[in-house]
């Protein structure tokens, strides 16, 4: 009798430890149903804690579901339960995976490697929005490789935008990596190209950058951004006649588009107003913009974007005149310094004075009420300063005292 009582009392503490395990786990469930996810994550952490609900597939399917609602919670305090919870939630899925050899909760996996890799893609939006690139970069890796590893699948797009967060983050090696897969891939990017090139340039290698440009060109020959970039290393490297070149092919690709001729000119407005560059690969971009505004006002008189800028690049060429001369005058403050300061002051008076016709042309094409009204405004108050055009001045700091509500 003794070891029969003894077989039936053992018989009832297992069925107790399976019975509590279940349990956590049943109460887990029941939780995430009523939306009290902390009461969840408290049950289902628990279960782990008995080695049979360890060894138990369902025990990590209902974990992962838990922390994956964690993440998704509005609820900041809620999703402060766990500093990374999805990380757990690829975890118990993996575990899941492991312990499920007889497929009896297969359903239950697919439906979670389903969601799972949305939300850790979002995840890494996240991360790249707030300039984390290698979180982001590594949470797209992530989101690809459950999606190729479960599903058999290739999601491109999430691989091009974990090869652009490690470039964003300057991680160049696993850039180059991943947007060399992209190639592979024949993933149709011609962004890949122009990245290549730029992560070359910054690993000092013009001749690779150039290489991989002319590569993309074969590919997409009409692509502005390979174009752009092509010239840009010409003109970096001070070929301008092949930086004219290449960037008239951009031109003759659509010759009556304005807003080409103002890309064109922006570009070289951006290379101008680069004071890392020298005098004359300033002096040569300053002299295409003006060519490319002009042509893009030419085809269309009303583009303000083009007018304002034509009259700023003016006036910034005369503000690089005038810096040169002070700065002359100062090593040489003599008559002969004075005299040659003299000679650049006309040059920059005559240069600010090409940009009035164009900001006062820009002024009038707004109303008080757009976004660009107060940047015009500031832009011919610091001319007519420059100018010594006092009327002019009291009359544009009358209106800007006005749009900003302040007294004489």
């Amino acid at each position: 009798m003794k070891q029969i009582l003894s077989a039936v009392v053992l018989s009832l503490v297992f069925a107790g430890m399976v019975y509590g395990q279940a349990r956590d786990v049943r109460r887990a469930s029941a939780q995430i149903g009523r939306g009290n996810l902390a009461l969840a994550k408290q049950y289902i952490d628990a279960a782990l804690n008995d080695p049979r609900a360890a060894a138990d597939a369902q025990t990590f399917t209902v974990r992962a579901q838990v922390y994956m609602e964690i993440f998704n919670s509005p609820d900041s305090a809620v999703r402060n339960l766990h500093p990374d919870p999805l990380a757990v939630a690829d975890q118990a899925l993996i575990r899941a995976q492991e312990l499920d050899t007889e497929n009896r909760r297969m359903l239950d996996i697919q439906r979670f490697l389903l969601i799972l890799p949305e939300l850790i893609y979002n995840n890494a939006v996240e991360h790249f929005q707030n300039n984390r690139f290698e979180q982001a970069s590594n949470a797209f890796m992530r989101s690809f490789d459950i999606v190729q590893t479960s599903f058999n699948t290739i999601d491109t797009t999430t691989l091009y935008n974990a090869a652009l967060a490690a470039e964003m983050g300057n991680n160049f090696p696993k850039a180059l990596e991943l947007y060399n897969r992209l190639i592979e891939l024949n993933y149709p990017q011609p962004f890949i190209f122009s990245s290549l090139a730029t992560i070359q340039l910054a690993k000092g290698d013009t001749a690779k950058a150039l290489e991989v440009l002319g590569v993309g060109r074969e590919k997409y020959p009409e692509n502005l951004n390979l174009i752009f970039t092509e010239a840009n290393i010409y003109i970096f490297t001070r070929q301008t006649d092949k930086a004219k070149n290449i960037l008239q092919l951009a031109v003759n690709l659509d010759p009556l588009n304005p807003n080409l001729h103002f890309a064109l000119g922006a570009n070289f407005d951006n290379m101008a107003q680069d004071t890392l560059r020298t005098v004359e690969d300033r002096l040569f971009a300053y002299n295409q913009a003006v060519q490319a505004y002009q042509r893009a006002i030419e085809i269309n008189p009303e583009y303000f974007d083009a007018i304002y800028n034509l009259g700023v690049l003016h006036f910034n060429e005369g503000v690089r005149i005038f810096e040169a001369a002070d700065r002359q005058l100062r090593k040489n403050p003599t008559t002969a310094g004075f005299r040659a300061y003299q000679v650049e002051e006309k040059r920059f008076q005559e240069q600010w004075l090409k940009a009035q016709p164009f900001l006062e042309k820009a002024l009038t094409m707004i109303n008080s009420d757009d976004p660009n009204y107060d940047i015009v405004i500031v832009s011919l108050m610091q001319l007519y300063a420059r100018t010594n055009q006092p009327e002019k001045l009291q009359e544009i700091q009358a209106i800007y005292r006005q749009i900003r509500g302040t007294e004489e």
